[in-house]
């Protein structure tokens, strides 16, 4: 019978791993490269820096809102750590995590001005994601990034055991926002607070600074992100986190969180990374045109977002 319960109420998530596979089996069979080793490392690495990103995207989501500023959080990051680094390997020890505080500290600006001046999150992050562009943009003149320091190489494009590392730092982080959403306090306040805020507030937890927490993460993420791409490229461009905000949206939603709030899991936006690097994958193997990839893009992130809407519906 636990079982059965457990099953029903993990199906959106299994069910997201087994779209995963099934994808991956039948394009296997069509283009057998697309199995090899190498490009299976490939999917997991790009899934890793697009789970990354969608840590925070999958908290604030939870709690009903949404941060559109991942994009050039990341670029901002990957800004701060290549230029603080320079040729000098060991500013990496201060460098990083003073990347990390400012990144956290923009995000809990966000959460601040949505839950206590009722800035709507789609308006704020989005003018937040706009700010730093600007402020990126004029700062660099948009003249082309340095390249990325030894030790950023090392972790974006080496491996453990044939493991790479960015892969193996995001299983850590996996597990550790997995924990966070099911054994502390701080995951069940956000549910609490997606499925109703003022019902919560009610019962003694405090919406706003749990807001400002779930976005200050999210920054945070994104900085992460930021930096770990700038190893995994090689080097820092403007705009290189374009692509991620749509991206860790979409995981999120195919993964089964409600994008409406109060019901989610980091394990399905894992899988609904996974899926969404499969389906890239298959949409360049196949050789369309750049313009009809974008438009199969734009459909299967529209699509997952009614599914997820339409299942919120009903479980309401």
């Amino acid at each position: 019978m636990d079982r059965k319960r457990a099953l029903k109420k993990h199906q959106s998530v299994i069910f997201c791993y087994l779209i995963a596979f099934l994808l991956f089996a039948a394009f296997s069979i069509y283009t057998p490269g697309f199995a090899s080793v190498s490009h299976i490392r490939t999917i997991f690495i790009e899934s890793a820096l697009i789970g990354v990103v969608a840590i925070g995207q999958t908290l604030v989501i939870i709690t009903g809102g949404i941060d559109l500023s991942v994009a050039w959080m990341m670029t901002l990051a990957a800004y701060m750590v290549t230029n603080m680094i320079d040729s000098n390997p060991g500013s990496l020890v201060w460098a990083v995590p003073f990347m990390m505080v400012v990144t956290f500290a923009l995000g809990a600006l966000n959460g601040f001005c949505i839950a206590y001046l009722r800035v709507p999150a789609i308006v704020m992050t989005l003018g937040m994601n706009i700010i730093l562009q600007g402020a990126l943009v004029g700062i660099t003149q948009g003249r082309p990034g340095q390249a990325a320091s030894d030790p950023l190489i090392f972790i974006g494009q080496r491996s453990l055991f044939g493991i790479p590392w960015l892969v193996i730092i995001w299983i850590v982080l996996t597990v550790v926002v997995t924990l966070m959403l099911f054994k502390m306090k701080f995951g069940r306040k956000l549910f609490a607070i997606g499925n109703n805020a003022v019902v919560a507030n009610y019962s003694g937890i405090r919406v706003g600074r749990t807001v400002v927490l779930a976005y200050a993460i999210s920054g945070l993420a994104a900085g992460l992100a930021g930096m770990l791409m700038v190893g995994k490229v090689g080097s820092y461009y403007l705009a290189m986190g374009d692509t991620y905000q749509f991206q860790s949206i979409a995981a999120v939603a195919i993964g089964g969180t409600s994008l409406l709030g109060g019901n989610g899991n980091y394990l399905g936006t894992v899988a609904g990374s996974l899926t969404i690097t499969i389906l890239l994958g298959i949409l360049v193997a196949l050789n369309l045109p750049w313009g009809v990839q974008k438009m199969a893009y734009g459909l299967i992130v529209l699509v997952s977002v009614i599914i997820s809407v339409r299942r919120s519906q009903k479980v309401s």
